[in-house]
């Protein structure tokens, strides 16, 4: 996997490099600098290795850039190729040789998609879900879910305490954190902050957390804080961490917590985590990853909820890694013969202050008898 990482830049990257390499070419006959074959050719390799450099770090904003503007100018040169086919050579198609080499199209484009994504990732809405059960009974249960909030990325502490004012305002009997509720850039002050801010809502059968593959701070060279620390203040704040183990909330009521996959490949099944939860409780599964549905579908559980994805945080990785298996699911409701998984995009975004892909949220998930 981490030779995966690594390789996975250099793929990309080579024949991206060359593709830029071309277009700077290109840009530069604009200027009539190709009379000037050593000029051109330096100017040009010195941007291609510019933008290879900027987005080297597949997962960080310059690359979204760079791929996003490699993307928007190779479909443009498959229109001018259309155009040069079938229109005559009047001034009309000259004025477009200047737009098509001068690459303004494919600037503007990636200029407004990170525009939207900076605004949309700010908009966080309430997504809610309404759901049935013959185990529930009375008034039903009402469940908040905050996933992926990477604390500190696109929100602080404030922005944070607001959000969880609106969840308490709708009165939720139980919250689930998903996992990566903290990530490699929290700081500590924050991380306990926001501890405190999460575990003060108050629910009837309170808080439960999943660990997620950034929560641990192994992506960090220097981490702010170690996982036990994070774990004590979890616990401090009135947080149950959940670490493959099953928890009977109540009679009626179950709560199977799987420890992050990247942090244990060898985790119990959930049928072993469920042996000892009351028969006919309603199961609540909550795993990071949205993984291993239809085995929790065939297991008996009732509700699996996850994140991880962001719903595809920047345009189409969501759709590729659901078309490739990466994930089994991107984002929302799916329902497996009475087994319902749900999988949050996020309240929040991991890395940058971008999100072209999906929107932020928090849900809610009314269970009725």
């Amino acid at each position: 996997m981490r030779i995966l990482f690594y390789l996975m830049p250099a793929v990309v990257y080579i024949p991206v490099g060359i593709y830029l390499y071309h277009f700077m070419k290109r840009l530069l006959s604009l200027f009539r600098i190709k009379r000037s074959k050593k000029a051109d050719k330096i100017i040009s390799v010195v941007f291609a290795v510019a933008c290879a450099a900027a987005g080297w770090r597949v997962y960080d904003v310059g690359s979204v850039a760079v791929l996003y503007f490699v993307g928007c100018s190779l479909l443009l040169d498959g229109v001018h190729r259309l155009l040069k086919r079938y229109l005559n050579k009047n001034r009309g198609v000259r004025i477009w040789n200047v737009i098509h080499k001068s690459g303004i199209i494919p600037i503007l484009v990636v200029s407004i998609l990170f525009t939207y994504g900076y605004i949309n990732i700010y908009q966080v809405r309430e997504t809610a879900y309404t759901l049935q059960s013959d185990k529930i009974s009375g008034e039903g249960l009402r469940i908040a879910q905050i996933s992926d909030l990477h604390m500190g990325t696109t929100m602080g502490v404030e922005e944070l305490r607001g959000y969880c004012e609106k969840i308490q305002a709708k009165e939720p009997d139980i919250l689930f954190l998903t996992g990566d509720i903290f990530d490699e850039r929290t700081e500590k002050s924050m991380m306990e902050e926001a501890a405190s801010i999460l575990g003060h809502i108050d629910a009837k059968y309170g808080v439960y957390y999943v660990w997620g593959n950034h929560d641990p701070n192994h992506y960090s060279a220097q981490a702010e804080y170690s996982m036990e620390e994070l774990r004590r203040v979890l616990a401090d704040s009135r947080i149950q961490v959940l670490e493959d183990e099953a928890v009977q909330v109540a009679p009626e009521l179950a709560v199977i917590g799987r420890m992050e996959q990247s942090l244990d490949r060898n985790r119990k099944s959930v049928q072993e985590l469920a042996a000892d939860l009351e028969p006919g409780s309603y199961q609540i599964v909550l795993d990071h990853r949205p993984v291993e549905l239809e085995e929790n579908a065939a297991a008996g559980v009732d509700l699996q909820l996850s994140g991880h994805t962001h719903a595809g945080q920047i345009w189409p990785t969501g759709q590729l890694a659901e078309l490739l298996g990466i994930n089994e699911m991107n984002y929302g409701l799916k329902n497996i013969d009475g087994f319902h998984a749900i999988v949050s995009s996020g309240i929040a975004g991991w890395g940058y202050a971008v999100r072209t892909g999906g929107h932020s949220e928090y849900v809610l998930i009314d269970v009725k008898p």
